[in-house]
């Protein structure tokens, strides 16, 4: 009998130590956006979020700009030199431009961008042109690297200069339970002229995305966040397609989507289309929560909030959810 007590009370000695850790906060706290709830900070269209998960601090994109985003910051009494790593989902200005504040407040912090060329990722380049033979009429110095290479890798200095830059090309994990999900945009990105077509003077100021030009896929990054009832999934944009996105998400992890919030970009879309890809998220995806924000749009905003009921979390300027 006297083992039996010292067992139950050994036992309830654990289990109380454990019910008196304080749990670490999850939550994500909308810091920049266009719609929300009357208070001291500033609406604008672009995307910000700042994510605390077991015990680290991450700031995922970072608005238009970078004076909007300094007074959303010191409205919510963010202190960005806590931020640990820094994630911006794409290349686009509205999710971008407030890194140059968080780099005047934190220098060294690390940030995860897409591997993406007109962001500085090292660029491999062919300078050979048409008619390579013409090279060896020239004199060395009139040559590319005096004659001795016309293909190389260009290693820039990037939109950041000296800070702590990784670019992301594929789907990797940073941290235990961080995961970023790399995707590509066949619809948007960077024009250029067909190589094997000729132009008369004048047109190339004249980007056509017609035949006469030919699409770079824009690449984005998202952030998945393990946790025990499944992950949640933090988007930027979701050019890819958000449904793309989710579904490469759930392959790399193999986890369901507890929740997925961020800009879902279904502002493009008629009701029907709207619908369809509504349902396609919660039925086919399986995504049990969804708490859209930036360019999922108002139809979106009104279909989702409809299908998914108590499900549909809110998530405008300066909210916060738990996860």
């Amino acid at each position: 009998m006297k083992h039996i007590l010292t067992f139950h009370l050994v036992v309830g000695m654990i289990a109380g130590s454990f019910a008196q850790r304080p749990m670490e906060p999850r939550t994500i706290t909308n810091l920049y956006d266009a719609f929300g709830k009357p208070g001291p900070m500033t609406k604008d269209f672009g995307f910000s979020c700042i994510v605390e998960y077991q015990g680290h601090v991450i700031l995922f994109d970072a608005g238009s700009s970078a004076d909007i985003f300094q007074r959303n910051c010191e409205a919510l009494g963010v202190d960005l030199k806590k931020v640990e790593i820094a994630i911006v989902s794409h290349a686009h200005f509205d999710h971008l431009n407030g890194i140059d504040y968080l780099l005047k407040m934190n220098p060294e912090v690390r940030i995860y961008f897409p591997k993406d060329p007109f962001w500085g990722a090292p660029l491999p380049f062919d300078a050979t042109g048409q008619e390579p033979a013409v090279a060896d009429s020239l004199a060395p110095e009139m040559r590319y690297f005096d004659g001795a290479q016309t293909q190389f890798t260009i290693l820039q200095s990037g939109r950041f200069w000296q800070a702590n830059m990784v670019f992301v090309a594929s789907d990797m994990e940073i941290l235990d339970g961080v995961r970023l999900i790399a995707t590509k945009s066949p619809y948007l990105g960077y024009w250029s002229k067909d190589p094997n077509k000729s132009y008369p003077p004048g047109q190339f100021e004249q980007e056509d995305p017609g035949s006469d030009a030919r699409l770079t896929e824009l690449a984005e990054i998202s952030l998945s966040l393990r946790t025990d009832s499944g992950d949640v999934l933090i988007v930027g944009c979701s050019h890819s397609g958000v449904e793309n996105i989710v579904a490469d998400a759930k392959k790399y992890t193999g986890a369901p989507i507890a929740l997925l919030a961020g800009g879902f970009h279904l502002l493009p879309f008629d009701r029907a289309t709207t619908t369809a890809l509504a349902n396609y998220l919660k039925d086919d995806l399986g995504v049990r929560q969804v708490a859209p924000a930036h360019c999922t749009g108002h139809l979106a905003f009104r279909v989702l909030s409809k299908l998914y009921g108590a499900d549909y979390r809110y998530l405008g300027l300066g909210t916060s959810i738990t996860y």
